[in-house]
This record gives C-alpha cells, structure tokens and sequence, in this order.
C-alpha cells in the first residue's frame, strides 16, 4: 500500500549529517504548495545549528500569496481590512462597508480569530446590532469576509450563511403636503444665519433644501453640483447628476449608472442655483455648495444642520423624505415610471416599495360602476 503523501506545507522527519569537521547538513522531505514533494536542506558548524537552519527555511516556505496570507490565527479586524483591499466596486459602497466595519463589527469582534468563530458568535453579535437594517449590512460585510477566508483555507465553510436574518415591518412611507414644505422652508429661512454669534450658519441651507425638492436627487448628488453641470440659461433650465460626495470627497460619479441623469429644474430650484452662484463662493472643481474651507461639504454635516433647522414638528424629516415627496407627487400627476427616472432607480419596483407614499383614496371610477345602477322594469316585463 503507497504512502500517504505529506499534506501541504509539512515536512517529514529531519536527518543530519556531519559532512566535516564543523560542518552538518539537515535535510527533510517538504511537500511544496505546488503539490510536489522536494528535498530542503541547511548546513551548520553542529547538528543543531543546522537542523535550526533548516526548520527556519521551512517556516518561512509560505504559499504565493503570503503578503496577504489568511490563516485560522487571524484576526476579524485584519479578515476585514484583508477583504475590504479585494474588493473592485464604486468608492461609495466601499465607504459604506468600511463604516459597517468600524462602528461595528472591529468593536465587537476585532480581536476575535478565525478559529474562535462559529454560527452562534456572529447570530448574537447580529442580534445586538442596533436596527435591522445596520445588522443586515453587516451579514454582507461578514459573509464577503468569511468568504475570503474560505478561499484562503482558513475555514471549511462560510458560518455566516446560518446566521438568521433580521427583518423588520416595513413602515409607511410619509411624503410632505405641500403645507407642510412651506412651513418646513419657513422654519429653514429663520435658522440659517440666525446665529448671533460667530461666523452665519447655514446661509445656503434653504438653497440645498429647494434643489433637493425640485430634483428629488440625493443629499449627496446636490452637494456633488458643479457650475459645469448647470445650464440655467437653457429653456427650461437643467443640472446632470454626474457625481456624489463621498465622505470628504467628490466622486466623479453618482450611485449607479442610472443616477448619472439630466433634469428640468422648476423654477423655484433654477432660482436657488442662480443664487447660489452668485455668491461667488470659492470652490474646488467648481462646486455649487462648497465646504468654508472650498472643498466638498460633507453629507453628514448637513444632515445636522437640517435636524436643527428644522422643528420638533418635522422630526420624521430627512433628507430622503424629499425624495419620497417628489416621487410622490410625479407619480400621481403623471406615473411611476415618471418617478423613477427622476430618482435615477433601474425600474420602478424600489420606486414603488419605498418612495411613493400610499393613497388613501380610490379612483374615480364612478362611470364603471354606475353599470350596477338598478334598472325599473313594469309587472308586464317580469316573466
């Protein structure tokens, strides 16, 4: 019966060997990552400096990919920087990943190994992620990192695969009245600059407010704005989304390839870009809505400001109600389809499930119905 070769990366047994007077050779049988099985050996004054020799050559044997080498030792914070370099997608969603990584998954498990993972450890971390939509976020970032460490050996199979997923009734999508956007911007022109001290906050909030309601575009592709990408003295006036902020930088495109989209702008948002381009505000790459400093305005920043620009009445506002209120309103004066091209959504099924909110009426259908209306007939016609 043959002898069972080696598994990867082993050696058999060492011999030595005194050659000369001070000088001993090691030698073992090394099964290489190629699969073939090779002989190693280092020479030494004595038998154990030379079989020393030897075992240290062996150790430092690793396979191809040893600067990114994963093993059953490594840590999940180094899995998720490992994963996180491998990874070929818009700097927007990696940006995404990386905050999932950082606010929760190093804090929890950033010291934890490999080997020390099973299905149970990550359901409970899972379950103590605070809202379903940061834990299902981060079951994507885990399951890509576990898949990394499938292909480097490291485990035999992805334990995040059981893992339960956490769901959550999808809430009723509320789009503003048309009463409750003028008592918004009301609110909005009282705060900015309404600071009695230090530099005006917020001069130009109630501009990004009305490009956000005229376009439906995302509080990123506002701030992401060019003078390039307006022509306002078009008939009707437009701006192409042609990029987004991301973190503390301008990428050069937006979301997805469907967000890249011209759009008419109706006259109350061309009115705010000519005014916010008549400030004159110096700006990196031309930027419509630049930080104090001229480089791009982090999203964040003004998502705080509008928080406390806008009233304890419209603490269910944010940036993405906008959203829902255009889509709203297109969808029931024109169509879903209308609605979703505006956006820059792929089709209108997302469109549907998330931005347009829910009527509360039927439609007029009173000329179908009335065909069930009683009809008078005489005794004569009975029979």
């Amino acid at each position: 019966m043959a002898r069972p070769p080696l598994p990867l990366g082993t050696w058999g047994k060492i011999t030595r060997k005194q050659l000369a007077p001070g000088r001993w050779r090691a030698r073992a049988r090394y099964r290489d990552y190629d699969g073939r099985t090779r002989p190693v050996e280092r020479f030494g004054k004595t038998g154990a400096a030379a079989e020393r020799a030897l075992l240290d050559a062996l150790a430092e044997r690793t396979p191809p990919s040893a600067g990114t080498a994963i093993s059953r030792d490594t840590t999940l914070k180094h899995l998720a920087t490992a994963w996180i370099d491998t990874l070929d997608l818009r700097e927007q969603s990696i940006a995404v990943y990386q905050s999932a990584i950082d606010r929760h998954i190093t804090p929890a498990l950033g010291d934890v190994r490999i080997r020390e993972v099973g299905t149970g450890l990550l359901d409970a971390f899972l379950r103590t992620v605070p809202t379903p939509a940061s834990a299902r976020l981060c079951r994507v970032v885990l399951t890509g990192m576990f898949g990394l460490a499938a292909r480097h050996d490291a485990i035999d199979r992805n334990p995040v695969r059981e893992t339960q997923v956490r769901s959550a009734g999808r809430g009723e999508i509320r789009a503003m009245t048309v009463a409750e956007v003028a008592e918004f911007r009301c609110n909005v022109a009282m705060w900015s600059g309404g600071n009695e001290t230090g530099p005006a906050r917020g001069v130009d909030l109630p501009e990004i407010v009305d490009l956000m309601l005229g376009t439906g575009a995302r509080i990123g592709e506002v701030l992401a704005i060019r003078i390039q990408d307006c022509n306002l003295g078009a008939n009707p006036p437009t701006v192409t989304i042609t990029g987004t902020i991301v973190r503390n930088h301008r990428q050069p495109a937006p979301k997805t390839e469907y967000s890249h989209r011209a759009l008419m702008l109706p006259s109350f948002a061309a009115a705010a870009l000519r005014r916010q381009v008549a400030r004159g505000l110096p700006a990196e790459d031309g930027l419509v809505f630049p930080s104090r400093t001229g480089g791009p305005r982090q999203a964040d920043n003004v998502r705080r400001q509008l928080r406390e620009a806008r009233g304890d009445e419209f603490d269910w506002v944010t940036p993405k109600v906008f959203r829902k209120t255009v889509a709203t309103a297109i969808e029931r004066a024109m169509d879903i389809e209308s609605a979703a091209a505006q956006l820059g959504h792929s089709g209108t099924a997302v469109t549907r499930m998330h931005y347009v909110e829910r009527t509360r009426s039927g439609p007029d259908a009173r000329h179908v119905l009335d065909e069930f209306s009683p009809v008078s007939r005489s005794v004569d016609d009975v029979g």
